[in-house]
């Protein structure tokens, strides 16, 4: 996870690279049209910036190749393994939370 948001900040923190990214992303008619920036406050967030960096993770190596940023772990199969396990993993959890049928989501409605 520090991995992804360590990635997620370096490309939107620099405008510049920002910006490629998104023309890039436009360039080649992704369905994406940016990343979604990870925020500690609203942690359900997490599971969607998580998809969205997978759905992304070509493109975000292409960008990163460009710029010569090396992150070797992003072409390892067992992190990947671990990564897209995160993914479901975060993804499902929201929705099950999010169901009216969760004691959680009952108190938060209170």
């Amino acid at each position: 996870m520090n991995l992804v948001i360590k990635i997620i900040n370096s490309i939107l923190a620099k405008v510049i690279y920002h910006c490629q990214f998104k023309d890039f992303l436009e360039e080649i008619d992704s369905q994406i049209s940016d990343l979604l920036l990870q925020n500690k406050v609203r942690w359900l967030s997490t599971g969607n910036v998580l998809q969205r960096f997978a759905l992304c993770l070509s493109e975000i190596k292409a960008l990163l190749n460009e710029k010569s940023i090396d992150h070797p772990e992003l072409e390892e199969g067992k992190w990947l393994q671990k990564f897209n396990f995160m993914v479901d993993t975060t993804m499902k959890l929201n929705l099950k939370l999010q169901e009216k049928s969760n004691r959680a989501y009952a108190l938060l409605k209170k």
